[in-house]
């Protein structure tokens, strides 16, 4: 099992979830003035949409991508539960050409507990519209209490290297119980 890249463990855990949608990311929550300029926000590795949902309640046109089947049918029911429109595109983020066909410019993208591999990166900011807002945030070492999630899943400073000419307006190191986090925020 991969805890980053295996869509059929995440189509099992998102088929064995309640039927409910967890609240957004406490730090996306807190940053929400990064995004005041931002319209359009793609939602990469967005799961079942919990931060999908959110931005889209605040007013935000939300295009959220996963690899997940089952998280996106879930996302979809949510957002009709919750009254907000959101597209959704099922996407394998590991590859190139995948990422650089997603028909979408954002004002802005987040990605949230999935680490990208960096040569991704200068692919994506093709997506994201000058004086866009780039917000990335996982895991800052390896938790003690979940298994699941390996050092290849922890983000590194050098997984951002080659976006060039970017400016990083804020990194955050922070924790949650046991657990530690890590918040980049990058201006292209």
């Amino acid at each position: 099992m991969e805890y980053m890249g295996d869509a059929i463990w995440w189509d099992e855990r998102f088929k064995s979830r309640e039927n409910e949608l967890m609240p957004p990311e406490t730090k996306l929550k807190s940053d929400l003035k990064y995004f005041a300029e931002s319209n359009r926000i793609l939602d990469l590795a967005c799961g079942d949409g919990r931060n999908a949902v959110y931005l889209a309640k605040l007013g935000h046109e939300v295009y959220a991508v996963d690899f997940s089947k089952e998280g996106l049918n879930r996302l979809k029911s949510f957002a009709i539960l919750e009254g907000v429109g959101i597209t959704t595109k099922r996407v394998d983020l590991t590859s190139k050409d995948k990422v650089a066909k997603l028909e979408v410019k954002a004002d802005a993208v987040i990605i949230n507990h999935y680490r990208m591999a960096k040569e991704i990166y200068p692919v994506l900011t093709a997506r994201i519209k000058d004086g866009g807002i780039l917000w990335v945030n996982g895991f800052a070492d390896v938790p003690e209490d979940n298994p699941n999630i390996r050092e290849q899943d922890i983000l590194q400073d050098s997984d951002f290297e080659l976006l060039k000419h970017w400016i990083l307006l804020d990194k955050e190191k922070y924790e949650v119980g046991n657990r530690k986090f890590v918040r980049y925020v990058w201006k292209k």
